[in-house]
């Protein structure tokens, strides 16, 4: 059986090794009968860096006698192109960037380090006698590899790899607009670099050229220092190429998942790592291909499902979420959580540039949280889009950036009370301690008139006390055969007896009697009694959770 490739980025490591490889080949024609000059945007971590080096064996000259070994159960192999093999690559991974405190000088030094290694790999791997001025600018030290390199009057020319083009701008985006100005901006060593690029895409020098990166932010600040790349980051023929379809999940699972497990691990993907949509009119959604192989991976070695849906090591913290929709200290901030957290969705328009001198607005927020991954595109029947949450993982950060936000207004969140309830659901089968809690929360909210108290106010507090626990996947909006469960928390091991279903009643203040209540308890009772006959959620306890403002006026569980 083959390796699952999780953490594995060089191509011809991973074939070499005999790990599973998810082939996209086919997209290299497609690039080919495209323009020369390319752009690709995704998220973090969707595999951007693992197609970059395949690329690069397939262009490169020296890897020629190794095509069939790389290549020979690809589409491409099948289906080679006229470029195949006929170019001296030179790749600069930005991947590994930092930021931190550094200052310009010190953010140069680290850019002019990754130019220096892309040179001296390429002049390795040709044989290339040159070397490197150090104490040169950035801009010096490409042009004066390039006018060398044109000097040289060779067959082959050049092909331009890049990975992550703008992965430390990005970085320094997110907590300090000023310093990513002076870095990519006019002056800035970045808009410089890439200046000498288009101009040696003029001579000829380079006859293609490709780059990987997360948002447009970077390329827009520096347009007449690189305005001649075509983005095709939502072109619908390139939906797919990054990234996995359902399709290609489903052939891993069924490689590597027993028969009797593989409908509840395909579903736990779809539920967490699938959702992402990069054009309204493509047919199929893409999953985050680096978590579904950190499952796999953990499942092949366990048996099991992990504990833990999310990677430790590439978790998407609330921090990062938090400093773009706070990004310039604009005054949308507040609404735009309140609606994601409410709704799960935004209305919008993508922007495909911004300004970096002058104010954001909301649609400039709203689209650099798509282009990092925590919204995607979601068609409507009008033919046009909005924007939602794409999975739970995502629905599970905005969770703890709302924890954050309440600390601010010294609503601290308890794990030791956490603990507490969950000893209670797994030990007892109740949720008083879940719905007293909730009530101590909505409290201090409700005084402080953080958001008007509604049903989804509730069930946005419910969800964050619920998150980040070893014991039940939680969901909110849980769809059944027969409507959508309010909360739905699974059980992780057969430990744990039940599944839990919770129904949320909300109650004017003018609307308080018995006799409304009684109404809304008829109601919720019907309504979970019918979500449980769902065959898919197992075995459940059933409840109804009736509140007014922040008290809990009524918890019945439903036999």
């Amino acid at each position: 059986m083959k390796e699952i490739p999780y953490g594995k980025n060089n191509f011809k490591e991973l074939i070499e090794k005999n790990c599973y490889y998810v082939d996209k080949t086919m997209y290299l024609e497609k690039l080919e009968n495209n323009k020369d000059t390319l752009m690709y945007l995704r998220p973090g971590r969707f595999g951007k860096s693992l197609f970059t080096s395949m690329m690069f064996y397939y262009y490169d000259l020296n890897s020629k006698d190794s095509f069939e070994s790389l290549f020979k159960d690809t589409y491409i192999y099948s289906n080679p192109t006229k470029n195949k093999n006929n170019y001296y690559v030179l790749k600069f991974d930005f991947s590994g960037l930092t930021t931190g405190d550094k200052n310009k000088k010190e953010l140069e030094e680290e850019f002019k380090g990754c130019i220096i290694t892309g040179i001296n790999n390429l002049c390795d791997n040709y044989n290339l006698k040159y070397n490197i001025d150090e104490n040169k600018s950035v801009s010096l030290i490409i042009k004066y590899f390039l006018s060398y390199f044109k000097g040289l009057k060779l067959e082959h020319k050049l092909y331009i790899l890049i990975d992550e083009y703008d992965n430390f701008t990005n970085a320094i985006l997110e907590g300090d607009a000023k310093r990513f100005k002076s870095v990519v901006g006019n002056g800035g060593f970045v808009k410089a670099f890439y200046a000498v690029l288009k101009e040696y895409i003029g001579l000829g020098v380079i006859d293609r050229f490709f780059a990987t990166g997360i948002c447009p932010i970077t390329l827009n600040s520096m347009t007449t220092g690189f305005n001649i790349a075509t983005n095709l980051s939502t072109d619908i023929r390139f939906n797919s190429m990054i990234g996995l379809t359902h399709e290609e999940v489903k052939k891993l699972l069924n490689d590597y998942v027993s028969k009797e497990d593989e409908e509840e691990v395909y579903n736990v993907m779809l539920e967490n790592y699938d959702g992402y949509l990069f054009n309204e009119e493509a047919n199929e959604k893409v999953f985050n291909a680096t978590l579904v192989m950190y499952l796999l991976s953990n499942y092949v070695d366990f048996k099991k499902l992990p504990k833990e849906i999310m990677d430790d090591n590439i978790v998407f913290n609330r921090g990062k979420v938090g400093n773009l929709i706070e990004l310039k200290h604009n005054p949308y901030s507040k609404e735009l959580l309140e609606e994601i957290l409410l709704n799960d969705q935004v209305s919008g328009t993508l922007k495909t540039s911004f300004d970096l001198e002058v104010d954001f607005d909301r649609d400039d927020i709203i689209s650099l949280l798509y282009y990092f991954g925590y919204l995607t595109i979601e068609p409507d029947k009008f033919g046009g889009y909005f924007f939602k949450i794409p999975n739970r993982v995502m629905k599970e950060v905005y969770g703890n950036y709302f924890i954050y936000k309440l600390n601010e207004i010294d609503i601290k969140y308890d794990n030791k009370k956490r603990d507490e309830i969950f000893a209670e659901i797994i030990n007892e089968g109740t949720i008083t301690k879940l719905c007293n809690y909730t009530s101590e929360i909505l409290k201090k909210m409700d005084n402080r008139d953080y958001m008007q108290m509604n049903e989804l106010i509730i069930k946005i507090v419910m969800f964050t006390i619920l998150i980040n626990n070893k014991y039940y996947f939680i969901s909110d909006e849980q769809v059944s055969n027969n409507g959508y469960i309010d909360i739905y928390l699974r059980k992780k091991n057969e430990s744990i007896k039940d599944n839990i279903i919770i129904e949320l009643k909300y109650l004017k203040k003018e609307e308080l009697n018995e006799k409304k209540i009684m109404e809304k308890l008829s109601e919720g009772t019907e309504q979970v009694k019918r979500y449980a006959e769902d065959e898919r959620l197992g075995s459940c306890r059933k409840y109804v959770a009736i509140y007014s403002r922040h008290e809990c006026l009524k918890l019945e569980e439903v036999k």
